[in-house]
């Protein structure tokens, strides 16, 4: 989710600058779908909009600190922003719920354009403004209601370096919007309701096809891809009809960029805002307020650029009685940022591979007292591993915690300022694959406490398994390496350093899903080993691999190695490309792998200068279990040619064996066509464009497998 920037980060002398900039760019792109969102989306049924089974009471506060994903249905009514600790710089505390361009199955809008749009809304479920159930009577003006809350355009960085901005800003013509509202009474038209409909037999459809909706005979369907007898599709069956609601603007905000507000207040990533209620109109029983933004998408000319945009976070929002104007400091102290791993370089490794130099010295944490008291503060953290024992603790003597919005964040000699050394200097190893540790961070105010313990804790999951990995496991943008030279030949590269010999096994790669898969093209994986802090002799290369994903919802995709490799000290994992077309890797803007990757487009490696982590992961030590969901391709004694295939497909089986039956699996592992009996030529028209998989059963029971492209 970034800004188009397009920046050259090979740096020597300035004629070597120059030259660069004619070879090749690191580019950064945004996404175009949330996996975390889209594994959302799986786990519910979407229809009606959620409504609490009690009504609400004041106060409402929500501070997104103790749960990702959708909003808390508990207080939310929709599903469109996304919860997250993740795209926010320094926000008040650790969460905030970001709208964007996604909707709420994590995938850009479908009516998405660039000359503006409607895009996310975060409305609250009805709340109950007509009484005032402390004092016990109807509302009053002089209850002194105020409705607070914090927000960000995204597109902004610590340092303020163009190449580490955080998120895409939103630009003028974009903005946020709050609105408040209620239920009118009348009945309206709000939608339809879905059902599932199977395709029969002979009912095979093309794009731009029409099916006639069974459900609702004066509608229609038209097709945007290839179906099958078998296949499912949603269809509107049965009109919705809702209340009708009454929406009124009360304040809204152009895109801007933060950089402008930290010139400002160095302190100032997030502005406060404070409305007081003074309208009797909306001391009803069935008050709503809601955020929503207008967004615009952006192309800048680059295949497949077009993705998430113009990104706001929001943070603390308060609605509450006996409040006042200068009911700025909530009395809280909280983590405003996720804590660090223990590892000095990676988030995740090897377990096999683990010694206790890989131990960091200290945590990077970030903490805050959002109150203008100075406020008597404690620190505590513990480490337990799980399924055994309590690793280590810490625990430091009481510390004032002083007011933010006049010292920045929490920093106290007996707490180690923000970065608490470990208490401890090693972890209890053992014989297993794998192993995981919890650490439990705790921050909070002395004696009664605050008004908000659920962001006084912070939990952080150290992993250890059979893969390294520098990222955390979330990717806010897409890296690409453009080339522009006549050959466009690119090699990128990342830097991983062994403990002990091993077997590299497979590389986990995260392919960000990019517009039209404009990404879908070949590239040849690639293992190095080290020459002077660079790739040096090529130790393995498998040709003919492209673009996936594992599934609509999960992240890396595991690219298993033809023939395991033999590997010690530092190697590098990466791939190399012939072509101009942007592979797009997912990229985690919350972690900083620069220093150990790499590029390069004609002899000279050249560092990265993008603050974050292309996500690529070797899988290192024992064979991986091949999933039972697709075959093996290990026997591919048959031919099939063309490859790539735009009609038909034949197929050349060997003389010893006659074909009793096939399956076409596309990327996710999903049956798109299947045949009993024998064929030689298999009709592929009504296939997508992209990676399938044949297989193919003889009369014997012998399975053969082969990959081919439709295009």
């Amino acid at each position: 989710m970034t800004r188009n920037w397009i920046k050259t980060l090979c740096v020597l002398f300035s004629l070597t600058i120059f030259f660069a900039q004619m070879q090749a760019q690191e580019v950064l792109t945004g996404l175009r779908v949330n996996k975390a969102i889209a594994r959302e989306a799986a786990k519910h049924t979407f229809g009606q909009p959620t409504r609490a089974e009690q009504e609400l009471h004041l106060p409402f506060v929500d501070d997104f600190s103790d749960y990702i994903g959708y909003p808390n249905p508990a207080l939310w009514q929709d599903r469109y922003a996304f919860v997250n600790r993740t795209f926010a710089i320094q926000p008040p505390t650790m969460g905030v719920a970001t709208l964007d361009a996604l909707d709420e199955n994590g995938r850009v809008y479908a009516y998405a354009d660039g000359a503006g749009f409607r895009a996310d809304c975060l409305t609250s479920l009805p709340i109950r403004m007509d009484y005032n159930f402390t004092l016990n009577r109807e509302m009053r003006v002089s209850d002194s209601l105020y409705f607070s809350f914090y927000y960000q355009p995204a597109g902004g960085s610590l340092s303020g370096v163009e190449w580490e901005r955080l998120g895409n800003r939103p630009e003028g013509r974009d903005s946020l919007i709050l609105e408040f509202g209620y239920a009118t009474g009348d009945t309206v038209f709000i939608g339809y309701e879905y059902c599932d409909y199977y395709l029969g037999e002979g009912e095979t459809y093309v794009i731009g096809d029409t099916l006639f909706n069974p459900f609702l005979p004066e509608d229609y369907y038209i097709f945007d891809h290839a179906a099958f007898p078998g296949d499912l599709i949603s269809l509107p069956c049965n009109m919705l009809y809702g209340p009708e609601m009454y929406w009124a603007h009360i304040w809204s905000a152009p895109g801007e960029l933060l950089d402008n507000w930290i010139a400002e207040n160095p302190l100032e990533y997030f502005k406060q805002v404070m409305i007081p209620i003074t309208d009797p109109r909306w001391f009803v029983s069935n008050f709503q307020f809601r955020f929503r933004n207008l967004a615009s998408l952006e192309d800048n000319g680059i295949v497949g650029w077009a993705s998430n945009v113009d990104q706001w976070n929001i943070d603390y929002v308060r609605l509450d009685v006996n409040r006042s104007e200068g009911d700025l400091y909530p009395n809280d102290l909280a983590f405003v940022m996720p804590t660090t791993s223990i590892l000095k370089e990676y988030q995740a490794m090897p377990w096999s591979q683990y010694r206790d130099s890989d131990l960091a010295s200290a945590f990077d944490n970030k903490m805050s007292n959002l109150s203008q008291n100075v406020k008597n503060s404690d620190y505590t953290y513990n480490i337990r591993k799980v399924g055994g024992t309590q690793v280590a603790s810490y625990t430091t003597n009481n510390e004032n915690s002083y007011p933010y919005y006049d010292n920045g964040l929490h920093q106290t000699p007996q707490h180690q300022h923000d970065k608490p050394p470990f208490s401890f200097n090693s972890l209890p190893t053992d014989n297993a694959d794998s192993a995981t540790f919890i650490i439990t961070h705790i921050f909070q105010e002395v004696g009664t406490g605050d008004d908000r313990r659920c962001n006084d804790t912070c939990i952080f999951e150290q992993k250890f398994n059979n893969y390294y990995a520098y990222d955390d496991g979330t990717a806010e943008a897409g890296y690409s390496i453009l080339s522009t030279m006549t050959i466009p030949e690119a090699y990128f590269a990342m830097r991983f350093k062994l403990a002990q010999p091993d077997t590299l096994r497979a590389v986990q790669m995260w392919f960000n899903s990019v517009l039209d898969d404009d990404n879908f093209e070949e590239f040849t994986l690639m293992v190095w080993g080290e020459n002077g802090n660079r790739p040096g002799a090529v130790l393995y290369e498998q040709q003919h691999e492209l673009p996936a994903h594992a599934d609509p919802i999960s992240d890396f995709v595991t690219y298993r190695l033809d023939e395991p490799v033999a590997i010690d000290g530092i190697f590098y994992v990466g791939f190399y490309q012939n072509h101009s077309v942007q592979l797009n890797l997912g990229f985690d803007q919350n972690t900083d792998a620069r220093a150990h990757v790499l590029y390069k487009t004609t002899n000279q490696w050249c560092e990265s200068f993008l603050k974050g982590t292309p996500m690529i992961r070797p899988v290192v030590g024992a064979p991986i279990p091949v999933p039972a969901a697709i075959p093996s391709e290990e026997i591919t004694d048959f031919q099939i040619y063309p490859n790539p295939a735009s009609t038909t497909l034949t197929v050349v089986m060997p003389e010893s064996s006659t074909m009793a039956s096939y399956r076409i699996f596309d990327m996710f592992g999903r049956v798109v066509d299947c045949h009993n009996g024998e064929a030689k030529n298999l009709n592929v028209s009504n296939l997508k464009t992209g990676l399938y998989l044949l297989q193919l059963t003889d009369n014997e029971g012998r399975t053969f497998t082969q990959k081919f492209v439709k295009e």
